[in-house]
């Protein structure tokens, strides 16, 4: 590392990032943190050029209209500018984060930076939550009593190389979904979360939202290993895509997820 390269920490998405410089302040860092942009577990990502993914998204996926899609390109440029050297948290039971690590060994080009890897941390929260599977599920006071500070170390050449090789593998299959399995991200078809959303419908109308809300539940916490999460709007354009085919009933005026109710076919059909 350069005398003269400044220390920030990189993590990805916002409001891990808010969560962090909290917990860095309360423990008297002022050093800056950066959050990446992009959810790389979803959409093309041979490149991840952001109008590229951003019209998949609106093809495929249809998204809920009041979300905010748009993912910008600055936040990597400054995380991996030689200016800078970076510690990059994560923790790669997420498949989110594990996609944005992944991204970010790939773009470093063999660069040294550090790494707070909260994988399998042993670690209770406030909400009895042993091993988080996320860092977005850990509070600032979290992240200050569990001393993941402390595990801050070097990421090797070697263990650079090898994330930038796993990612240009994925790169290369350009799947439209990448989960966790055993550790590992892997590619997955776009039906991948399609059973867990019909099991958690029911035979009468409920708001798509709620739907939806009660899958990433389960998805995150009652499935074993627990951790498997997805966002709401990929979950939302498979909600529309199961209401096309008939896996699921669907009525609403749209465009949003609350603008829409499903249940299970009053016929007995499945997906």
């Amino acid at each position: 590392m350069s005398d003269a390269a400044e220390m920030v920490h990189v993590t990805w998405g916002v409001s891990r990032a808010d969560t962090l410089r909290e917990a860095l302040r309360s423990q008297g860092d002022d050093a800056r943190v950066i959050a990446l942009s992009g959810s790389l577990n979803y959409g093309p990502i041979n490149p991840p050029d952001p109008d590229v993914r951003h019209a998949w998204l609106k093809a495929v996926l249809r998204p809920d209209p009041y979300a905010d899609q748009r993912e910008v390109e600055e936040p990597w440029a400054e995380a991996t500018s030689a200016r800078v050297h970076p510690i990059y948290w994560v923790c790669k039971s997420d498949a989110g984060e594990h996609a944005s690590f992944l991204e970010f060994a790939f773009r470093m080009n063999g660069r040294s930076f550090d790494i707070i890897d909260a994988t399998d941390l042993d670690f209770v929260t406030r909400d009895g939550i042993r091993r988080p599977w996320s860092l977005g599920i850990m509070r600032r006071e979290d992240i200050v009593a569990s001393g993941l500070g402390d595990k801050r170390r070097a990421f090797s050449r070697a263990e650079c190389a090898a994330a930038a090789a796993a990612w240009a593998a994925l790169r290369r299959e350009d799947a439209p979904l990448r989960i966790v399995h055993d550790g590992r991200l892997v590619s997955a078809p776009l039906t991948h979360f399609d059973a867990a959303l019909i099991s958690q419908a029911t035979g009468d109308w409920e708001v798509a939202a709620r739907v939806i809300g009660r899958t990433m539940h389960h998805l995150a916490v009652e499935v074993d290993p627990p951790g498997q999460a997805v966002s709401d709007i990929v979950l939302f354009g498979r909600i529309q895509a199961l209401g096309d085919a008939g896996g699921l009933e669907m009525r609403g005026p749209g465009p949003g997820m609350r603008d829409y109710e499903v249940r299970t076919p009053s016929t007995g059909l499945s997906a």
